[in-house]
């Protein structure tokens, strides 16, 4: 074997090896910090309450701009997640927060991008109601533009995931 050959071999089976770890990173790195891999709570860090909800109201305001293979995903109440309590480690990121609160309601998430945002939860994604409608989200109430995997959720907040079709307030 020349060299090349060689080469694309050790790449092939790293490539191999990281595919292989990925799935079970998480859970890994959790049960090396003594974390709960599915919540983040931990021992050593405090515990905190949030709540957490998925709306689907502004799309309901604006039904004419949705796709029609999208209007079965809108539930009539406007949540795809009711607001819901959830305890979890201080230190863990709105979308963590969200992503936790989904995959209990077998609602998928789906992100790209580093930082990762928000492409589409329960089948609802991006482009669904128009060239400028996708997810967003408020904490409090408030509209932030900064990455939900970077946002800190703390004791007490409300956050609330929403797909907007328009973003005339």
């Amino acid at each position: 074997m020349d060299k090349k050959t060689k080469r694309n071999i050790a790449i092939a089976l790293v490539f191999l090896v990281v595919l292989l770890i990925e799935p079970f990173w998480r859970p890994m790195m959790a049960a090396i910090q003594g974390e709960d891999a599915t919540s983040g709570s931990s021992p050593t860090r405090e515990s905190i309450v949030c709540t957490v909800g998925v709306s689907v109201q502004p799309a309901l305001d604006n039904i004419d701009l949705m796709k029609p293979e999208s209007l079965e995903l809108l539930p009539e109440s406007g949540w795809m997640l009711e607001p819901v309590e959830m305890t979890v480690s201080e230190g863990t990121t709105c979308l963590e927060v969200l992503q936790w609160a989904c995959q209990e309601a077998k609602l998928p998430v789906v992100t790209s991008g580093e930082p990762p945002f928000v492409e589409g939860i329960g089948g609802l994604n991006n482009g669904d109601g128009g060239d400028v409608s996708g997810w967003t989200y408020t904490l409090n109430g408030e509209m932030l533009m900064v990455s939900a995997a970077i946002q800190e959720i703390q004791e007490g907040d409300e956050l609330i995931y929403s797909f907007v079709c328009t973003w005339d307030f």
